[in-house]
């Protein structure tokens, strides 16, 4: 019995296992670490014409990688020097979907010493954060930004020395496939509408919404107190004449010019 168990293991992992053939495309060697890590070290592997298993794919910047092994060798090809004989690449290809919040998740901000109660600044990246997406990216999956933010349209206020998120990504070269907006709303709509299996993210109220909705999210601790990007966000765009979203309106009315039901004249 042990042995007939033993052997329908090894027939389920066979047949579970993702492959293709090395077409003429092929350069007849392999990445041997992601395509934009800073080591470009390669090794040669392989022929036109030889079945591979695919470990993992991503894409970025319109160009979808993989990551195969080559009679043992492993590495990272252009899924254009491969074929998938009766299947589509989506067929055969799996990525897990995460995402990350932005604001104290991505970048970080700290109170402001001249009005530590209403005002915060820019305080740079959060490196942890940072470093498990490209890890995410490197390792196959599929990588998103989605952030309460809107999305700047116009010149950016003077008091806004943070990048926004597209700025982050090209600075950086992060591989981030692309950033959502929602505006104000919760995320967890957005985060099931993109197929995101896990999301990181500083707010209590969005974790605890990505989890209803049945999404694994990881709260990230913040050096602030609860509420302060979203207290700054919706004043700062208030005072600029913006419209603040429904949910952020309630972080008016702790502000110093605000009544509950809108802006006081100030003299």
């Amino acid at each position: 019995m042990k042995q007939i168990l033993t052997e329908w293991r090894k027939f389920v992992t066979e047949s579970n296992k993702k492959t293709g053939t090395l077409n003429s495309d092929y350069a007849g060697y392999v990445e041997l670490y992601s395509p934009y890590s800073q080591n470009k070290e390669q090794a040669q592997a392989g022929a036109p014409g030889d079945q591979v298993e695919i470990l993992g794919s991503w894409s970025d910047k319109g160009v979808k990688w993989l990551e195969v092994d080559i009679n043992g060798t492993k590495g990272w090809i252009d899924s254009g020097e491969l074929d998938l004989p009766g299947l589509s690449e989506e067929d055969n290809l799996e990525q897990n979907i995460y995402s990350f919040d932005y604001d104290e998740t991505l970048i970080r901000h700290k109170p402001d010493p001249e009005d530590p109660e209403f005002s915060i600044v820019y305080d740079g990246l959060h490196e942890e954060n940072i470093a498990k997406l490209r890890e995410l990216a490197a390792a196959g999956n599929k990588v998103l930004i989605v952030t309460s933010r809107s999305k700047r349209t116009g010149d950016k206020h003077p008091w806004d020395t943070a990048p926004d998120p597209e700025e982050l990504v090209a600075e950086l070269d992060l591989p981030v496939e692309s950033v959502h907006y929602t505006h104000g709303d919760f995320k967890a709509e957005t985060l099931l509408s993109l197929g995101v299996v896990e999301h990181w993210d500083d707010d209590e109220e969005e974790v605890a919404a990505a989890e209803a909705a049945g999404i694994k999210a990881n709260l990230v601790p913040s050096a602030l107190e609860e509420g302060a990007i979203a207290k700054w966000w919706a004043n700062k765009l208030h005072e600029a004449g913006c419209e603040v979203a429904p949910r952020m309106k309630k972080y008016l009315k702790n502000h110093p010019y605000m009544e509950p039901d809108g802006l006081q004249e100030t003299n």
